[in-house]
């Protein structure tokens, strides 16, 4: 159950009041003729108008003319429009209404940014440890490999004595499996070449 009441005073309209909510899709505003128009249709679009165009004084006569309700209406907007204490309500609820609409787009950009920083957050430190177990692994490859070439590179030497420079790069640019191929022969085969083939 909804209770409305006014802003300041905090006193309950009670049951006089009764709030009938409607909304126009564009079609429908367009101004109907009397022909066109007959009783529910006509008495909303009168009000729609009523309520859409209360800034036209030519308007609005018209409307009042055609209809007692709305001359009440009009009469009673032209009391409050003369009424301090209303108007002051009135450009209070027009403020309220800026600064909510104000608060929201704040409200938009903050949330924006902050799910942009937690997914930057996120972002970085999920590369920071993709990129860690990553060098970390490379690294620990390449340290095994070098350590590789240079058992083979001692071994060749002790077995065959200095060895050429193009030996000394061919090894240093083999692979992991080349390398084990190698030390498995370097006690096998009579020289240098037939180990690296």
């Amino acid at each position: 159950m909804f209770e409305a009441g006014e802003r300041d005073s905090r006193t309950p309209f009670g049951e006089e009041l009764s709030i009938h909510l409607l909304q126009l899709g564009a079609p429908q505003r367009q101004a109907l003729s009397t022909s066109e128009a007959s009783g529910y249709d006509a008495v909303v679009e009168r009000w729609a108008r009523f309520f859409t165009r209360y800034d036209d004084p030519v308007e609005l006569e018209r409307l009042a003319a055609e209809d007692p309700m709305m001359a009440l209406a009009k009469q009673t907007l032209e009391a409050l429009s003369r009424d301090p204490e209303a108007r002051r309500r009135a450009q209070r609820r027009e403020d309220d209404l800026r600064l909510y609409e104000i608060e929201l787009r704040a409200n938009l950009e903050r949330a924006t940014q902050t799910g942009w920083n937690q997914g930057w957050d996120e972002g970085r430190t999920k590369g920071w440890d993709e990129g860690r177990t990553k060098g970390w692994d490379e690294g620990r490859t390449k340290g095994c490999n070098e350590g590789k070439a240079a058992l083979l590179l001692r071994l060749l030497t002790k077995r065959f004595g200095p060895l050429p420079q193009a030996v000394l790069t061919r090894v240093d640019a083999a692979t992991s499996e080349q390398l084990d191929a190698w030390a498995e022969r370097v006690l096998t085969e009579p020289t240098v070449d037939d180990v690296l083939t």
